[in-house]
């Protein structure tokens, strides 16, 4: 099996069974650009590392951070999470760090959970994407503050070869809206800290999307037919130098997002404490009297 065709078949799976995560709540637009952070979490620091991630989203909060944040953790590959920032514009991107540089007491702050959390982590990595529309399928149709999995897709493309990535997108859209699903994904192309890659970003609603798509993996090969296998082959050898392709589940804890999202489904990104339970009197203590009855 090619590169290409091993990862839209796994995507394929995700994106039938996202069907379910179909707006039910006004659409989130994706960002124009796209800051991730990459966090590679030393082997059994997870617990470590989640006491101090769990402090950052109180802060930006109490500080009054403009710029809202989405944690994931990942359920494949290697211990890591990745943090999503976006951004109309890079010069909105420079306008958040401004804010936080330009102000000593809260630049500090984030230094110190920062220098608290670096035994925890082994490397940090940015990079910057830009969001290709032309590449991407039915964003309105996907219910972002209900999405609490991805699947996140990086092609690695060989230098000269990124425009062929169209055609092999286009392909793809064509076989899964032939097939019945016109399901929701975005794309995104490389800009800085990495090149000549795009990243492709599936929403689920919860892993059982990626069951429920299953069902549909011969109507996708059925809707593709041999002549597209064969130029989908074809274009994968050319061009694709490698793929990676993970499943991630949404940290509520760790991210920081906007009113709206919390509105959405505060159960899951801002659920009430529980309640404590009433104190027993001590032994021996004599038992709170009772009310009254009302009259």
């Amino acid at each position: 099996m090619k590169k290409w065709l091993c990862s839209v078949a796994g995507l394929s799976l995700a994106l039938a069974g996202s069907l379910a995560a179909q707006a039910q709540t006004p659409p989130v637009p994706p960002p124009n650009i796209l800051n991730i952070e990459t966090n590679n979490i030393k082997p059994y620091q997870d617990g470590p590392y989640d006491k101090v991630a769990s402090q950052y989203p109180a802060l930006s909060q109490q500080l009054k951070d403009p710029t809202h944040f989405v944690v994931m953790q990942a359920l494949t590959g290697s211990p890591r999470a990745i943090y999503l920032y976006g951004y109309d514009s890079y010069e909105a991107l420079q306008k958040n760090e401004e804010w936080e540089l330009g102000n000593a007491a809260i630049d500090a702050k984030f230094d110190a959970l920062d220098t608290r959390q670096a035994p925890n982590v082994s490397e940090i990595r940015y990079t910057i994407w830009h969001y290709r529309s032309d590449l991407s399928n039915n964003v309105a149709g996907a219910d972002i503050p209900h999405s609490h999995y991805w699947e996140v897709i990086i092609f690695h493309m060989h230098t000269g070869h990124v425009d062929q990535f169209v055609e092999l997108t286009k392909l793809y859209r064509d076989a899964s809206l032939k097939s019945g699903q016109n399901v929701p994904w975005a794309t995104y192309e490389g800009l800085t800290g990495v090149t000549d890659a795009y990243l492709v970003l599936v929403p689920m609603a919860s892993l059982k999307d990626v069951d429920t798509g299953l069902a549909h993996k011969k109507d996708f090969g059925a809707a593709l037919g041999d002549e597209g296998r064969h130029r989908m082959n074809k274009l994968s050898e050319e061009s694709v130098a490698s793929v990676e392709d993970n499943i991630w589940m949404v940290i509520p804890e760790w991210s920081y997002v906007e009113k709206s999202w919390i509105d959405a489904d505060p159960q899951y990104w801002a659920p009430e404490p529980a309640a404590k339970p009433a104190r027993k009197p001590a032994a021996g203590a004599a038992p709170a009297p009772k009310a009254p009855p009302a009259p």
